[in-house]
């Protein structure tokens, strides 16, 4: 291993830093990506089930079927990006944190550059979507229209 001077580990916290928040904003549209096109789908499919109710028992479980495997997909990736979502954060929080910006009398006499951290994840209600949306199709499939 090598020694860095002073500059050289600036740069690198730097680099890190831009790296990071950068993730942060590709996982954030693609969050939203992923759970604009279930719920996208999920409308499709209860516009369609609407008007072409199936009649018979395996119609309705493979509809079912699919629904599901869209449902499991869309929750795994968005728990998975929110887990991810928390370590890039974490990341951040500790170069900040060698950067000085969380004591006080480093840039400021009497506070910090930071504020106090509140984490405030949104995942949640990414899965109420998911499960309201896979419990709207069981209702459209299973309780008659008429």
């Amino acid at each position: 291993m090598f020694e860095l001077d002073q500059e050289k580990k600036f740069e690198a916290l730097k680099l890190r830093y831009t790296d990071h928040v950068e993730l942060l904003r590709t996982m954030t549209k693609l969050d939203l990506e992923i759970f604009g096109g279930y719920i996208t789908l999920q409308l499709a499919l209860g516009s369609w089930l609407s008007q072409n109710y199936p009649k018979h028992l395996w119609g309705k479980l493979g509809i079912l079927l699919i629904d599901l495997a869209l449902s499991v997909i869309a929750f795994v990736l968005l728990r998975n990006s929110a887990k991810r979502r928390v370590e890039a954060v974490e990341t951040l929080m500790n170069i900040q944190s060698a950067l000085g910006y969380d004591r006080v009398g480093v840039y400021l006499p009497d506070k910090a550059i930071n504020a106090d951290y509140t984490y405030r994840p949104w995942k949640h209600w990414f899965y109420l979507g998911i499960a309201a949306g896979f419990a709207g199709i069981i209702i459209l499939l299973f309780v008659p229209l008429k």
